[in-house]
C-alpha cells in the first residue's frame, strides 16, 4: 500500500470519497495529491520491476564493502525524527493528538449534539462546551425542502462545477488562495490534518442527530448527485470548506495580504455550500450548520498552536426557538454566529486551558516559515 495521508485510507474528502458517493473537498483525500503521495513511486522499489532489478544487483552494488561496525544510534524515547516520517503517518498521529481533547457528545433532552474540548484548571481536567447544534424539528426541515426546490433552476447553469466540486473542492478554496502551493507543503499538511479533525466531528455529529436528506421530505426534488449515505446536517462541504477559508484568512491576515483575498475564500466556501443544496443532497441550514462548526474547529485549531488568546467562544446553533425556515441561510454579511439560528457566548476569563498540542505545534511553526512577512510574501 502506497503510504498515503490518513485522509486517503479513509477515502478521505476525495473523490467518490468521503464517507458517502459524493466525496468532499480534496481530491483523492486530503489535500490534493498528499505530499506522501507525490513521493510514493519516487524509488526504483515502488514497482515490482524494478524490486526485481534490485534484488539482481545487490550484490554487485554491495561486494566487498562492509557495513559499518557501529551503526549510528537511534533516537531516545519520544524523540523520534518526527520530520523524516510520512506525511500520511504523521497526519494520523497528529488527528490523534488533536481528537484526545475533544469529544462530540448527545444531550438527549434538548435534541443536540455537543462539541466539547478537555482542559486542565485548578480543580484537574474538566470539558467545557465549543458549540452546540441542535436538531431542527421535521416541519423545520419541510420548509426548508421547499427552499431547495426555488433553487432548482440553478442547476442548468451550475452542473459543472457542482460536479467538480463534489470531487475536489479544495481545489477551487487553493486556486481562489493564488499561493505558490508547490512551495508550502506543510501548510498543505496542517489542512490535510485539519480537514481529518473536521471529518471525524462532523460524522460523529452527522450520526447522533440523524437529520433526513431533502429528497426525503420532498422526493420530486431528484438530486442531482449521489446521496451521500449519512446524515444532512451539518453539511460536510459546508464546514470544511469554511474551516479551509478561515485557516488560510488568518494566515493571509497575519503576513498582511490583501483583504480581498480573504474575501474571496468565503465567497467561495460560500458558493461550495449552496451548490451542495442546488444538487438536491442538503438544505440551506445545513450549509448554516456547518459553516459554524468548521469556523469552532479553526478556532480551537488555532487557539491550540497558540495563535489566539484565551479560549474559543461557546458557538450556538437552535439554541433558541427555530425561526421562519427562509432565515436560516448562510450569508457573506454576517459572521457564522451572528447568523439567524446561530449565537455565540464569551469564554468564562477563568475558562480551561486548551491541551498542549505539541506536534501540532511543530508543524505550526513550520507553517509559518512558509508564510514570511514583508517584501518576500509580497512576491509569493
Amino acid at each position: 500500500m502506497n503510504p498515503l495521508s490518513l485522509l486517503e485510507l479513509l477515502g478521505g474528502v476525495g473523490p467518490n470519497g468521503g464517507v458517502g458517493p459524493s466525496g468532499g473537498v480534496g481530491p483523492s483525500g486530503g489535500v490534493g495529491p498528499s505530499t506522501a503521495a507525490l513521493w510514493a513511486n519516487a524509488t526504483a522499489g515502488a514497482s515490482e520491476l524494478g524490486s526485481v532489478c534490485l534484488v539482481r544487483m545487490q550484490g554487485f552494488l554491495t561486494q566487498g564493502l562492509e557495513d559499518p561496525e557501529a551503526p549510528p544510534p537511534g533516537p531516545g524515547f519520544a524523540a523520534a525524527p518526527w520530520l523524516y516520517y510520512g506525511a500520511g503517518p504523521r497526519t494520523q498521529s497528529l488527528l490523534i493528538e488533536a481528537l484526545g481533547g475533544l469529544r462530540v457528545r448527545a444531550d438527549t433532552g434538548r435534541e443536540t449534539a455537543l462539541l466539547e474540548q478537555l482542559g486542565e484548571g485548578p480543580a484537574g481536567l474538566a470539558w467545557r462546551p465549543l458549540l452546540s447544534l441542535r436538531r431542527p424539528p421535521q416541519d423545520y426541515f419541510i420548509d426548508q425542502a421547499r427552499l431547495v426546490d426555488d433553487l432548482l433552476p440553478l442547476r442548468q447553469i451550475r452542473l459543472a462545477e457542482i460536479h467538480a466540486q463534489a470531487s475536489n473542492a479544495l481545489g477551487f478554496l487553493l486556486s481562489v488562495a493564488q499561493m505558490p502551493w508547490h512551495r508550502m507543503p506543510r501548510t498543505l499538511e496542517f489542512l490535510d490534518t485539519a480537514l481529518a479533525v473536521q471529518m471525524a466531528v462532523q460524522m460523529r455529529i452527522k450520526q447522533i442527530l440523524a437529520c433526513p436528506r431533502p429528497h426525503q421530505m420532498r422526493p420530486s426534488l431528484m438530486p442531482m448527485i449521489d446521496v451521500p449515505s449519512h446524515g444532512s446536517l451539518p453539511s460536510g462541504h459546508a464546514g470544511e470548506s469554511h474551516l479551509v477559508a478561515a485557516l488560510l484568512a488568518h494566515l493571509m491576515a497575519r503576513v498582511q495580504r490583501p483583504r480581498l483575498q480573504a474575501q474571496m475564500l468565503h465567497r467561495m466556501a460560500l458558493r461550495i455550500a449552496e451548490n451542495r443544496v442546488v444538487a438536491g443532497v442538503h438544505y440551506p441550514v445545513d450549509s448554516l450548520a456547518g459553516r459554524l462548526l468548521g469556523e469552532a474547529l479553526a478556532r480551537f485549531l488555532l487557539a491550540s498552536v497558540g495563535e489566539l488568546a484565551g479560549a474559543p467562544d461557546l458557538l450556538r446553533f437552535g439554541y433558541r426557538p427555530f425561526g421562519a425556515a427562509a432565515l436560516a441561510q448562510p450569508t457573506e454579511d454576517l459572521a457564522p454566529a451572528a447568523s439567524p439560528e446561530c449565537d455565540s457566548v464569551a469564554a468564562d476569563a477563568a475558562a480551561l486551558p486548551l491541551p498542549p498540542l505539541h506536534d501540532l505545534r511543530r508543524l505550526w511553526a513550520l507553517v509559518l516559515d512558509e508564510w514570511p512577512v514583508g517584501t518576500e510574501a509580497a512576491a509569493a
